[in-house]
């Protein structure tokens, strides 16, 4: 006999999203493709069969039947080949210069020597509020929570099969968009070296004194260049709430219950204010940097 107390475990697909198979093993999508491909091949074949050869009419046709067979039934990454198309060919099209004009590109005087097309730079984030929430562009909103590293690998099995666990209850409590981001950046050490020889000239003790300039130069030492980096977890809740009040009790209450049940994976969470994310967002935009001495003075709104 079988145990009541014991749960049963379910396994569910690698991948949920998979397309359903309609025929021949072949998804709506590439038998629709294949279709326009064999009417456009058929039609194309037989007006040539009528004036050309067999062979040369069955040459003309096949610049469109090799294609269009890629398109449907070709696959790379995980995506389907006429997805992949679709976005090369966007890209191409797409100008590669972006510039900050809110008001649109202006159109060239007539005589002037033509320029590299443009486009308007679109930003994502349309504001950001003093609680840390954040406006998108499309209306929806969203936080941003900074999670603590830790070692997976250092625990045991038991520990991390009650990790997987926890996380697996995180993400099935899901209801509405999340995204987890590893982001990394050059760290400069050159500022905490200035500061330490500071402190070692007001530190009374000179062995004291000497171990922080030693430590100081070590600092100096490492890395430069961009080899050195420092990498963090970002964790961002959204929402399809419009209204921003509304909004933020949604994602204060998702971000609290987050938080706990994340915490039982080992993971703790810290939320972002606004000032923070405002500066994570300004450094995501820009890797260098604004000039020295500048501030986001004016970015962050009340809320």
């Amino acid at each position: 006999m079988t145990d009541p107390t014991i749960k049963s475990r379910v396994r569910l697909p690698a991948d949920v999203e998979l397309e359903d198979k309609l025929a021949f093993g072949l998804t709506a999508r590439q038998l629709l493709l294949l279709g326009a491909t064999a009417l456009i091949t058929y039609a194309l074949y037989t007006l040539a069969a009528s004036a050309l050869p067999f062979a040369v009419a069955a040459a003309v046709c096949v610049p469109v039947a090799v294609p269009g067979a890629v398109l449907a039934l070709g696959r790379k990454d995980g995506l389907p080949a006429d997805t992949l198309a679709r976005h090369a060919l966007r890209h191409l099209l797409t100008p590669r210069r972006r510039l900050l004009a809110p008001e649109g590109i202006p159109t060239p005087l007539p005589g002037e020597r033509r320029r590299t097309s443009a486009a308007p730079l679109e930003l994502p984030v349309r504001s950001v509020y003093r609680s840390g929430l954040v406006e998108l562009a499309d209306g929806s909103c969203c936080v941003v929570l900074r999670a603590a590293s830790g070692s997976f690998a250092l625990k045991s099995d038991e520990e991390q099969g009650a990790l997987v666990e926890a996380f697996g209850r995180f993400l099935n409590s899901v209801s509405e968009p999340v995204a987890i981001y590893i982001r990394s950046e050059p760290l400069d050490l050159t500022e905490r070296a200035t500061k330490l020889d500071g402190k070692a000239a007001s530190l009374r003790g000179r062995a004291l004194a000497d171990a922080a300039r030693a430590h100081a130069e070590f600092v100096r030492q490492l890395p430069a260049g961009g080899e050195l980096r420092r990498h963090e977890l970002l964790l961002l809740i959204c929402t399809h709430a419009r209204e921003i009040a509304a909004a933020r009790t949604t994602l204060e209450r998702r971000a609290a219950e987050t938080t706990d049940l994340l915490r039982a994976a080992g993971v703790e969470l810290s939320p972002l204010d606004g000032e923070q994310t405002a500066a994570l967002l300004a450094r995501a935009l820009d890797p260098d940097g604004p000039p020295a001495g500048s501030a986001l003075a004016g970015v962050v709104r009340a809320c």
